[in-house]
């Protein structure tokens, strides 16, 4: 009797394991880190400009403000984790971009080849090639006359 009894108890906690794991949690889930905007960009420190890009479309605009120059394009995003890569390779120009969403820092290369245009016509004589670091992307400002230095 006693190993029919304990048989029983054995199915009925299986049962009830069984059950308890097919219901949905009532509580909202925890969140694991910062909010992540849909749109990110990254400064250059010294105040050369700033690109800004789409973290669904990969779609990229860069503003190299102390030349003047200005290009957007499509790109290529991929995430790992909090680390975010943004690559856009052309006939005319190559951006790289790596950002931590976590740390909130990020790192952009840009090389815009020779005889390049931007959207407006204007021509660059010489090829630009740019590192930009940014210790903090949550200050950023998507302007270029706040970032050029004052005279």
């Amino acid at each position: 009797m006693r190993k029919i009894s304990l048989l029983f108890a054995i199915i009925v906690l299986l049962a009830g394991v069984s059950v308890q794991a097919q219901k949905r949690g009532g509580g909202a889930p925890l969140p694991i880190g910062p909010p992540v905007p849909r749109q990110v960009s990254v400064q250059d420190q010294d105040g050369g400009g700033f690109i800004v890009f789409d973290l669904a479309t990969g779609d990229f605009k860069c503003n190299m403000c102390e030349y003047k120059y200005a290009f957007s394009g499509p790109g290529q995003v991929k995430i790992d984790g909090f680390n975010v890569y943004l690559s856009a390779v052309t006939d005319t120009y190559e951006v790289f971009v790596t950002l931590n969403l976590w740390d909130r820092q990020g790192k952009a290369m840009m090389e815009v080849y020779s005889s390049a245009t931007d959207g407006t016509g204007l021509t660059t004589n010489e090829g630009i090639r740019e590192f930009w670091t940014d210790v903090n992307i949550d200050n950023n400002t998507l302007n270029c006359a706040l970032l050029q230095p004052k005279k």
